[in-house]
């Protein structure tokens, strides 16, 4: 079968520019083929002047993103896409989150939206059946929100963060060293402080820890740290928008035994 019998596959990216790609690429290496032909569709849509996720939701004042983001999925769908995803962990936050669906809603939009925290946790509950305490690192935006906390809570999962965010916020944003300035080159200081904040909740009895902002991955790279599981959330999504356009073409299909 080619890839034109399959429904496109939208990503909207630019926040930052690099997530998205990285998630594409997830996309691809979670496919399974033997050509280029057996691959799905997908369209990027990089939109780097997306107004802050964190700064919003920090300030409700500051410019707000969800009529951005909502035009991002209206160019998506109006490209061809049948099922989407936001390569930003903030951007799942409710108070955002839930203001671009009625934006697509009021508007008439088709596009199927996917959750990308959402598809982290249920993935977890499969992939880590024993686990019961989560650890999670993000941006203050996505942390302060609670919207981890509350998805692992109803899966039953005990949820850990770290005590202080500065270092992770300047290992995400600082205009020298951090992440969203250096993403195809990470600073040696930046990933130890990413690394540092993995131990901390190692030490802490995290049974697995999420990446919960899409440049953290960017800087580790690695499944497990020391022996503790890291969960890429762009994985999960990549293998879920996958999964919404034909499970068959999952490398390996995680949640066979739903079916």
């Amino acid at each position: 079968m080619t890839s034109d019998a399959f429904p496109m596959i939208g990503v909207l990216g630019g926040m930052g520019p690099q997530a998205g790609v990285d998630l594409v690429a997830k996309i691809t290496a979670e496919t399974r083929a033997s050509g280029d032909q057996d691959h799905l569709p997908v369209t990027l849509l990089s939109l780097p002047q997306i107004p802050d996720r964190t700064t919003w939701l920090a300030d409700p004042s500051a410019p707000d993103p969800a009529p951005a983001i909502a035009n991002g999925f209206f160019r998506l769908e109006a490209a061809g896409a049948g099922v989407a995803a936001m390569a930003c962990n903030t951007a799942h936050t409710p108070a955002l989150f839930d203001r671009v669906l009625d934006l697509l809603d009021d508007a008439g939009a088709t596009i199927s939206v996917l959750h990308l925290i959402e598809e982290t946790v249920s993935g977890i509950a499969f992939e880590y059946p024993s686990a019961r305490r989560v650890g999670i690192l993000g941006t203050h935006g996505t942390l302060s929100s609670g919207t981890y906390h509350s998805v692992l809570e109803r899966h039953g999962f005990d949820v850990i963060a770290p005590a202080d965010l500065h270092r992770l916020t300047h290992a995400i944003y600082d205009a020298d060293a951090g992440i969203k300035a250096n993403s195809e080159s990470i600073p040696a200081v930046t990933r130890e402080e990413v690394l540092d904040a993995i131990q901390e909740l190692n030490q802490q009895g995290a049974d697995v820890v999420i990446l919960g902002c899409t440049e953290l991955p960017l800087a580790v790279r690695e499944s497990a740290v020391d022996g503790l599981p890291v969960v890429d959330p762009a994985r999960m999504l990549a293998r879920s928008l996958i999964r919404a356009v034909d499970p068959q073409k999952l490398v390996v299909d995680l949640f066979a035994s739903e079916s």
